[in-house]
């Protein structure tokens, strides 16, 4: 799966979960064991970047609040 500007977590997750399905029935070839860790290890990446800056967004929302409390 090719990471774009207009890649969803969804979509991320969804890719992801389909390589751990296919790495635990042992699935993926030897020759291509190795492209397909880069790209489960590229996924964990973005969804990562994706659930921290959701956090900050969050936490930025909601800290106007908390100071005038």
């Amino acid at each position: 799966m090719k990471i774009t500007d207009k890649t969803t977590y969804e979509e991320a997750l969804q890719r992801l979960k389909e390589i751990v399905g296919a790495l635990e029935l042992k699935e993926v070839k030897i020759d291509n064991l190795s492209e397909t860790v880069i790209e489960a290890k590229e996924l964990v990446d973005f969804c990562r970047k994706k659930l921290d800056k959701t956090e900050e967004d969050i936490k930025r929302i909601i800290a106007p609040e908390d100071e005038n409390e």
